[in-house]
């Protein structure tokens, strides 16, 4: 996996400057490979499909999926699951693009949505996930439900066809068999409040991060120097706290030990704010790669540490709850964040409190996101 060697490391000075020559290796492969500037990869996949007239473009794609490479490998703190869907993307539209007598009006987009919907299926062997996000992320608040069908066709192939070489494990597998009490069900709805408030807080921050990061004068390269100083920074501090860069890379790592550890709620809510401050910085320094995960490990944290003063419940119910409701929140997708946990961790009883949980979420959410090209 991309990033993992980081943790065989142990080098403080590794962890404080590996960050910086991520993004700065980023800013260069952008700068030089990728004809056109859209943004960062999901945000691409946004924007176009609301464009009337413009596409994405192939020959953007070799230097994105190196930026994305650098940054994460780096220890940037950006999720593999955008270069996937970037791709997917990519090959959906191009062929559409060269078939268009078959397309016409509200159709253009078709192939774009079903490309994206197979890119997000096959990373996280999710096909209900990768359907759903697909239609979910260009809208606030509906779903792009005329490529319901040949995105069903698409994420389900993608899915079989990765599975014939990784298998059809869940990627997480946290199972419980029962059904949620009462009181579970209601302190869900809290723990939603709580996600939704933490996605808001995360949006602020990449805002203030970015704000603060384009005052300096420099163009991308210092920006990209200075916020992997920032997050290489963070890396080391966490490391002197847990033994581990947990923050480093899309957060794997992070999700597992927030499941498995005895950590107290003070070290994972510490987690949690170094979590949120990285993923802003890499984001605001230019990097390039995918929130939803970061979201989802945010969320994870959250519902880790809130188990530990909340009724005794299994050991992965309230960090299962965290991740749908944070990630439904943030990206504004309340299914695809539902799905995300039923099938990444091959437990059906997840889901009522889930969508509990994600409604609340995205309730108090109101109208912000990670998005901006997101549409009503």
């Amino acid at each position: 996996m991309v990033g993992w060697y980081l943790y065989a490391l142990h080098s403080p000075t590794a962890y404080s400057l590996l960050p910086s020559v991520g993004l700065l290796l980023s800013a260069l492969t952008v700068g030089t490979l990728v004809p056109s500037r859209e943004g960062h990869l999901t945000e691409d996949y946004i924007l176009l499909y609301h464009a009337e007239d413009r596409h994405m473009r192939l020959s953007n794609l070799p230097g994105k999926m190196l930026a994305a490479f650098a940054t994460i490998a780096c220890g940037g703190s950006l999720g593999l699951e955008v270069p996937s869907i970037y791709l997917g993307a990519n090959v959906g539209d191009g062929l559409q693009q060269r078939m268009p007598h078959l397309f016409h009006g509200e159709d253009r987009r078709l192939l774009l949505v079903a490309g994206a919907a197979a890119g997000m299926a096959a990373i996280f062997k999710a096909p209900l996930t990768g359907l759903v996000f697909a239609m979910e992320a260009p809208y606030r608040n509906r779903m792009a439900t005329r490529a319901l069908v040949p995105a069903m066709v698409s994420s389900s192939a993608s899915y079989l066809t990765f599975a014939a070489f990784a298998g059809s494990e869940p990627l997480f597998q946290e199972t419980f068999g029962r059904t949620a009490a009462l009181r579970e069900l209601g302190f869900a709805l809290f723990l939603g409040l709580s996600a939704g408030v933490g996605a808001r807080f995360f949006v602020a921050l990449a805002a203030a991060a970015e704000g603060l990061l384009y005052r300096l004068p420099g163009g991308p390269y210092l920006r990209g120097a200075a916020a992997g100083l920032a997050v290489g920074s963070l890396g080391v501090l966490v490391f002197q706290v847990t033994g581990e860069p947990f923050i480093y890379g899309p957060g794997y790592r992070l999700l597992r030990h927030a499941l498995d550890s005895p950590e107290s709620a003070e070290v994972l809510l510490f987690l949690l704010g170094a979590k949120m401050a990285a993923t802003a910085l890499t984001l605001a320094g230019g990097g390039v790669g995918g929130i939803f995960f970061p979201l989802a490990i945010m969320g994870t944290l959250l519902g880790a540490a809130f188990s530990r003063w909340a009724p005794e419940a299994p050991a992965s119910f309230y960090p299962l709850l965290g991740t749908a409701a944070f990630l439904a929140a943030g990206y504004r997708t309340p299914l695809a964040a539902v799905a995300f946990v039923a099938e990444t961790t091959g437990n059906p009883w997840i889901l009522i409190p889930a969508m509990l949980a994600s409604v609340a979420a995205f309730l108090t959410m109101g109208r912000k996101g990670v998005s901006r090209n997101q549409r009503d």
